[in-house]
């Protein structure tokens, strides 16, 4: 036992008190710690109820009091609270907090515990990584004002009795409601704390509502659409600010039974503004269940308005499609990426429930389908799909190939050895041992995705998120370690048409045209072009580009992209179920390009520029866009289970007007309707791109689309910035 001369960290503290050994019970401890002693906030401008005393952005470097640990799984590189103000022996407890709580969480359990150091390495190439963080989720965050925490024990009682000899596993859960129950009734005696004195008609009735609110919620249900804002307030930030999921559909039946309309808007919109300044993640809208009916109700209208009329770049806002989306949907959403925020994102249910049926997710579960972090699909309240498992770069494969084995730009050896590439005698031996390197690769990132699976299983139960998604406790398992339903996996494929134009030079200039011999070629690429400004100029001003609707570069691609998505679902992951592919580079194509060394595509050793989603290389899409998603049609997108995300640029005074809403009604029937799986959209003008570069004071709230999310440009590195500026914009 420590005696802590600091009343900081409650998490921490308590965690390394528990006299448990069981990790599960620990954490248990430190949210009861949390609950009971951390800071707490009703914000009367929005009548909801926060855990903690800042509305902090995930990205923040500040700290807030039990942040760093309130949610081990999801939590950014500790961050002890400020130290000042605090007395030596304080300092000295949160040293020593940091120093004990710091190897079971996140990134250093993995890295510095379990990766070997091979692996290590490989997470520092920049190459290829896998499984050093758990990922985003999709728990039910609302089954507490749906239900109520009593259900909820009576539920978990259910489990403990029909698993016997789990009940360190049970208890922490029981803590963990038994503490959001105290945490909801201090919240209370802080409302009526509040209301002594208070004279502001519109404050009195916020207060006036939470306290009739926690007059019986959480343990038993919630009764109209603001009791379950402020509960699911009080829920969502306790577990970390993550992903709502499908927001219009478990909230709808409150948004039905409340009568006052104005006080529902009131909440929603509080919420709307709750979401963006926590930087919440990934909220979804309407669909199609198994039968084909639509989804769609008025929640789903109201948050596209909301998102028109503020134009946030957060949360990350999705929408599910199917062939009976009602036209006015589609509209309202062209309005709302009009505003210029991006969103929302369009998903295809026609491709996104068969890749998660093929998966072995029944019809039923697949039409609940929600996207966690910037795009990854989840089941809301019944997976653990974790997220980004890891990445695999295309173009690392390649080089490994002609290096034998060798990344030459790092000098990484994590490749097959294939021996000298000049033994190749036609393309289809060479394309042969490409796609085993790629293999490789693969199984180097599943391998590290399970390595931190099992440590996270091992080391950060989670007792909320387990009461919160289905299987858990009916298994007796946590939520890191098989508990939910679906426990399946992804593994991201980047810098696609990067790979597959220089797949296709090689077999165009090499093979068949035999203008170069693969020897010429790997000195080229080790010298950085220099002594090669013919071949250079050559493989540069190839037509052979992806995303032009050419059948030749095209079908190289669409080969690759669907071995890699195949041979995925041969592999299995940790928690109990089997990797699915997708492609979402984050923010991270620019330092992609940076590892990268030269590319037979024309790329050499300083230069940023790759793919930044499944469409191709920035500005080498120049027949339109009609010819960019025809060739990305030819990938199939019912195989890949994650987000398959295309970036579409408009110019936004061709995109907002009337022919430029038909047109891009157009443009999602067509591609949706052939069965592609995501659409994206930036809408901006070349001007302000350049403008926002030199001049980023006149450009603050300059949105655009990177990877699978919204963000403002001038926050992007300038590397990045060049790879938006650079793709193709669409008249």
């Amino acid at each position: 036992m420590y005696e802590f001369k600091t009343n900081a960290e409650p998490f921490g503290r308590a965690y390394l008190n528990c006299e448990s050994k069981d990790r599960a019970v620990r954490t248990a401890a430190g949210i009861a710690a949390l609950c009971r002693e951390s800071k707490i906030k009703i914000d009367l401008a929005k009548g909801l109820c926060f855990i903690r005393a800042d509305l902090v952005n995930a990205f923040s470097q500040e700290s807030v009091t039990g942040f760093s640990y309130r949610n081990p799984n999801y939590c950014w590189p500790w961050r002890c609270e400020c130290e000042d103000g605090y007395s030596e022996e304080e300092k000295e407890d949160l040293a020593l907090i940091r120093r004990e709580m710091e190897p079971w969480t996140r990134a250093t359990l993995v890295v510095d515990n379990f990766y070997s150091p091979v692996q290590k390495r490989m997470m520092e190439s920049d190459l290829l990584w896998g499984g050093n963080w758990i990922g985003h989720a999709n728990p039910d965050f609302a089954d507490p004002a749906i239900y109520g925490t009593d259900a909820l024990r009576a539920k978990v009682e259910k489990g403990r009795a029909a698993n016997p000899g789990k009940d360190d596993f049970y208890d922490s859960m029981i803590t963990t409601l038994d503490s959001i129950d105290l945490l909801c009734a201090r919240f209370k005696a802080m409302a009526e704390e509040m209301l002594e004195g208070e004279t502001d008609p519109g404050n009195i009735r916020r207060l006036e509502k939470i306290i009739s609110t926690f007059g019986h919620a959480p343990q038993q249900p919630c009764r109209d659409f603001p009791e379950a804002c402020i509960v699911f307030g009080v829920i969502f930030t306790l577990d970390g600010v993550d992903s709502p999921g499908h927001f219009d559909q478990y909230m709808y039946k409150f948004w039905e039974a409340t009568g006052d309309k104005d006080a529902a808007h009131e909440y929603l919109e509080a919420l709307w503004i709750f979401f963006h300044e926590t930087r919440s993640w990934n909220l979804c809208i309407s669909g199609s269940d198994a039968e084909g009916n639509d989804l769609t109700n008025e929640l789903s209208y109201e948050i596209l308005a909301l998102t028109a009329k503020y134009a946030f770049q957060t949360p990350n806002l999705t929408m599910r499609c199917h062939k009976g989306t009602p036209k006015e949907l589609i509209r309202a959403a062209y309005k709302a990426i009009a505003s210029g925020c991006g969103m929302p994102t369009l998903y295809n249910d026609a491709a996104v429930c068969p890749a998660l049926e093929a998966l072995g997710v029944p019809a039923a579960d697949a039409h609940e389908y929600v996207m966690n972090g910037c795009n990854q699909i989840d089941i809301q309240g019944k997976s653990h799909m974790g997220l980004e498992d890891g990445e695999v770069l295309f173009p690392a494969a390649l080089e490994y190939l002609l290096f034998d084995g060798i990344e030459y730009k790092k000098n990484t050896d994590f490749g097959l050895k294939t021996g000298d590439p000049s033994r190749f005698a036609d393309f289809d031996s060479f394309y042969a041992a490409f796609l085993k390197q790629l293999d490789h690769l693969t199984d180097l990132a599943c391998e590290m995705s399970n390595v931190g699976q099992k440590a996270f299983a091992e080391n950060s139960p989670n007792p909320l998120r387990s009461i919160l998604i289905d299987g858990c406790i009916e298994k007796g398992r946590d939520y890191s370690d098989g508990g939910p339903l679906y426990n399946n996996g992804q593994i991201l494929a980047e810098g696609i048409a990067d790979c597959a134009d220089s797949l296709a030079n090689i077999k165009k200039y090499v093979f068949e045209e035999k203008k170069y011999t693969m020897a010429e070629v790997v000195d080229a690429l080790k010298n950085d072009y220099k002594g090669h400004d013919e071949m250079l100029r050559t493989f540069k001003n190839s037509p052979l580009k992806f995303g032009n609707d050419n059948d030749y570069v095209d079908t190289i691609a669409a080969a690759t992209v669907n071995h890699f998505n195949e041979y995925l679902t041969h592999i299995r992951t940790y928690r109990g179920g089997v990797f699915s592919g997708g492609c979402s580079p984050y923010n991270r194509a620019s330092g992609y390009g940076k590892a990268l060394g030269a590319l037979p595509n024309g790329k050499r050793f300083d230069e940023c520029l790759i793919a930044d989603s499944i469409g191709s290389t920035p500005g080498e899409d120049v027949n339109g866009p009609t010819a960019l998603l025809n060739s990305c049609l030819k990938f199939d997108h019912r195989l890949p289970g994650s987000g398959f995300i295309l970036n579409v640029k408009f110019d936004k005074q061709i995109f907002c007007t009337e022919a430029g809403e038909a047109g891009f009604i157009s443009l999602v029937n067509s591609y949706f309707g052939r069965g592609g799986q995501m659409l994206t959209f930036t809408v901006v003008s070349a001007e302000e791109l350049l403008d926002a570069q030199t001049h980023p004071e006149r450009h603050r709230d300059l949105i655009v689309r990177v990877g699978g999310y919204s963000d403002y440009f001038v926050w992007l590195e300038k590397e990045l910035q060049d790879n938006v500026i650079a793709r193709t914009m669409n008249k």
